[in-house]
């Protein structure tokens, strides 16, 4: 029985470094003569860039606030003019037509003073100003 005809048992490709100098991986181990790679247990962190002043330090620190608020995309009653008369405008239509990247990005409709259209609006984030022009525009019911 040799080693090599066994069944199930994992080999190691491995190099066995330092076992003698004829093993062309003896005396040194492949690790050159002198400095902090030649020796057992170096361990050296992450950034360290063996004693120059690392570049984490070296660049300006950032300063300042940053705002965690989500930005809010803001869509005018003007741009939707081109939209024909009594089309339902809701967040997939404004998605397919470019004027929101995804369905994730907040948004609100703003009022537009050259809004004279007569759209249905399925959307819940609107100002005030852009309700009241709506409602102006909005088909009055027949008596």
């Amino acid at each position: 029985m040799k080693l090599e005809n066994l069944f199930g048992v994992e080999k190691s490709d491995k190099k066995r470094v330092g076992r003698g100098v004829g093993s062309k991986k003896g005396k040194t181990a492949g690790r050159g003569t002198k400095g902090q790679l030649s020796r057992t247990g170096k361990k050296i962190r992450p950034g360290f860039e063996g004693g120059q002043m690392p570049l984490v330090r070296r660049i300006p620190k950032r300063r300042g606030f940053k705002s965690i608020r989500p930005k809010v995309l803001t869509i005018s009653l003007n741009r939707l003019n081109d939209y024909k008369d009594g089309t339902k405008i809701n967040k997939a239509l404004l998605v397919k037509d470019g004027f929101l990247e995804d369905g994730r990005t907040p948004f609100k409709i703003v009022s537009g003073n050259l809004f004279n259209k007569k759209l249905v609006f399925e959307i819940d984030e609107m100002t005030e100003g852009a309700k009241k022009r709506i409602s102006e525009n909005s088909p009055k019911p027949k008596e």
